[in-house]
Order: C-alpha cells, then sequence, then structure tokens
C-alpha cells in the first residue's frame, strides 16, 4: 500500500554555474507521518578546484541514487527555442503544434485580462495553461534572462544522469508556486507564501511555514532550523518535499504525453482531509 512505503527523495535548489549557492538536500521517510527527515544538506555547491559544481552535483546523486529528484529549474525550453527549422514563418503561421496550442490557450482566456502577450520565445505550454491561476510576481516565463542560464545547466545535468547504468531522472517543480498551493491547500497565513524570501522577516516566515508543515505530518521538527536557515536550503528542502509527495501521489499530473514532453511542473495537490487527519481518527 502506497501510505506503507518509506521514500527516499532529494530536492535540487539549482543556482547558475558560477555560484555558490546550489543546495541539495536528501530526505527520508513517509511525509504524513511526521517522520519525513533530513539525512543530508549540500550546500554552496560551487566549482571546487578542478571540480565543476555540475560534477559535484552528478556525483552526489549518484552516490544518493534517490527515489526522486524533484528540481527547482525548468528541464526543457519554449517552441521557438527548441525549433531546428532553417525559416521561421512567424508565430501565426508557425505549423509547431506547441505553438498552435499555446495560442490556443492564450485565446480561450480572452475574457480575462491578460498579464503580458503569449510568446513562443519564453513560454512553455505549462507557463501559458497557468498564465490566469497565479499572481503575475509568480509567472516570470521559462526562458527570461533569470532562468535562461538555469535551463541549459539542468538540461546538461539530465544528460549526464541519463549517462548512468540506471539512469537519474529529474523531475521539476517550482518552489513560489509549490509553496502557495500548500499555503492554500493547508488554510495557512498567505503572507507565509509571499514573505518567505524577504530580508528582513525572511527567516521568521520559513519557519513558520515549516513548523505548520510539521504540524500536518510533513517533517520532523528537528531539521527546521537547518533548512530554514538559507532560502537556498528552504528552497531544496520544499523541492523535496514535493518530490515525495508525488511519489505517493499527491501533485499535479500531466493531461497526457505531450504536455509531459513540452515540459511540466509538479506541484502539490492534497486530497481532503489529508492522510495524516485520516490516520488520527
Amino acid at each position: 500500500m502506497q501510505a506503507e512505503k518509506t521514500v527516499k527523495v532529494a530536492g535540487i535548489h539549482l543556482a547558475g554555474p558560477n555560484s555558490t549557492k546550489t543546495t541539495v538536500v536528501i530526505m527520508t521517510g513517509r511525509p504524513w507521518e511526521g517522520n519525513l527527515k533530513i539525512n543530508a544538506v549540500l550546500d554552496r555547491m560551487g566549482a571546487l578546484h578542478r571540480l565543476f559544481s555540475d560534477d559535484r552535483l552528478f556525483d552526489f546523486l549518484r552516490m544518493e541514487a534517490p527515489d526522486r529528484v524533484m528540481i527547482d529549474s525548468p528541464l526543457t525550453v519554449p517552441p521557438c527555442v527548441a525549433c531546428t527549422r532553417p525559416v521561421c514563418p512567424g508565430v501565426n503561421a508557425c505549423e509547431d503544434i506547441a505553438v498552435a496550442y499555446m495560442q490556443k490557450l492564450a485565446e480561450s482566456g480572452a475574457g480575462r485580462r491578460r498579464k503580458r502577450v503569449m510568446n513562443p520565445q519564453t513560454q512553455r505550454i505549462w507557463d501559458v495553461k497557468e498564465w490566469f491561476q497565479w499572481a503575475p510576481s509568480l509567472q516570470e516565463p521559462t526562458y527570461s534572462a533569470n532562468k535562461a542560464p538555469l535551463v541549459v545547466r539542468a538540461m546538461t545535468l539530465q544528460r549526464r544522469l541519463n549517462s548512468l547504468p540506471r539512469p537519474i531522472r529529474l523531475w521539476e517543480t517550482s518552489v513560489p508556486h509549490a509553496v502557495s498551493c500548500l499555503v492554500d491547500q493547508l488554510g495557512l497565513d498567505r503572507e507565509l507564501a509571499y514573505q518567505y524570501r524577504a530580508f528582513e522577516v525572511g527567516r521568521d516566515r520559513r519557519t513558520a511555514f515549516l513548523e505548520a508543515l510539521h504540524e500536518h505530518g510533513f517533517l520532523e521538527e528537528d531539521d527546521i532550523d537547518e533548512v530554514a536557515s538559507s532560502v537556498e536550503s528552504f528552497s531544496a528542502a520544499i523541492a523535496a518535499i514535493v518530490a515525495a509527495l508525488e511519489l505517493y501521489g499527491f501533485t499535479s499530473k500531466p493531461d497526457n504525453a505531450f504536455f509531459l514532453e513540452q515540459g511540466w511542473v509538479y506541484l502539490p495537490e492534497l486530497c481532503c482531509p489529508w492522510p495524516r487527519e485520516e490516520a488520527e481518527v
């Protein structure tokens, strides 16, 4: 039975290739029995002498071999970036199925206020599908100036992991979206979703959020201070929690294989009542 399974998961907060802020968190346990605990936190994963940061990430994941690895970076590129056609006919005349579907999705929300013009050079299908569901601050395009280097790095890491005798697949999440989902679905204070990165109150908000997750049976209380100490560790921990939820079947799923191929962002999708409450009845 799924509820009896103990999992080993990894969450990756991916920073730029020349940054020292990349962080990996390994967790094991059962998320709603309050015993999902941290086994390892590997932070400040920059280059070390002649060892590149990507090499360190690859070796760590190879040794740990988690059941699921969730990363907070896109793993696919927008249609225009992936396109290999020698001649571009323009968006309106493009024959690419993904571009046509993105236009259809954008037009289906014509009665709502658009946050920006649909652009297949920077957005994927998931970006447009979720266009009207989130606050503008959460909807940074996949291939923005900030994210593009991370996308390339994440895709390169996936190719490295494909070389293993038992390849490790990376699964994509978004920490701001995941935190917002958990806040809404667990009925927590909305400030926790928007202030966990704030300079003055960020650590307090991260701690309060993790304490709330402990109360709802997600993780051990002893681990809270360690992962609340920095935005990077917190982000990696949230990614790991989403990985555990995905293994138990409590995340959003792509509608079909095409959505998965184009890039899917896995987010918490909790049932009501949450399993912890069922167990206590």
